[in-house]
């Protein structure tokens, strides 16, 4: 089963439904992660997402190109954005969480910085747009400083070296 439910319809409107299937699909997957994709296609000018994220997850650092940005908007759970220099000296951390935490529920980045977004709590499932067309090829440039996913122990290191707290 794959770790992604893509929308086919016009009109797109969720409840919390969508959260608990892509939990479920989540718990399902080696990297702890699933979504939802409200575009139609990666050609899309806009490109939406809803991310279950289970902590333990890591998408390895990474930026995008100038012209493009990304944005996250926490719908359930605290996440931290770190935010890293181009030779991987960690520059910012952003703490974020729902509305109700009190924490910054909202960032959107504008310009190529390598960043690693990581669930703090069991859980967090937030809303991502990106500037499309997505290409991953040319839209997703890895830190050469970090680890890669299935590396655990390299990964499990560097968190640690980072400040992240398992």
């Amino acid at each position: 089963m794959k770790p992604i439910i893509q929308n086919k319809k016009d009109l797109v409107f969720y409840n919390n439904n969508i959260v608990s299937k892509i939990k479920t699909l989540a718990k399902k997957t080696k990297n702890k992660r699933a979504r939802v994709c409200i575009h139609k296609n990666l050609a899309s000018k806009t490109n939406e997402m809803i991310i279950a994220l289970k902590k333990g997850s890591y998408i390895r650092p990474h930026r995008h190109p100038y012209s493009k940005s990304e944005s996250y908007h926490v719908i359930e759970g605290k996440m931290d954005v770190y935010v890293f220099s181009r030779k991987g000296k960690k520059v910012k951390v952003i703490n974020m969480g729902d509305f109700k935490s009190k924490l910054n529920f909202y960032y959107r980045m504008n310009k190529s910085f390598f960043h690693l977004p990581v669930a703090v709590s069991n859980w967090c499932v937030y809303h991502e747009v990106y500037s499309g067309p997505f290409k991953k090829n040319q839209d997703v440039k890895y830190a050469r400083w970090s680890p890669v996913e299935n590396d655990k122990i390299s990964v499990k290191k560097f968190l640690k070296e980072i400040g992240y707290i398992f």
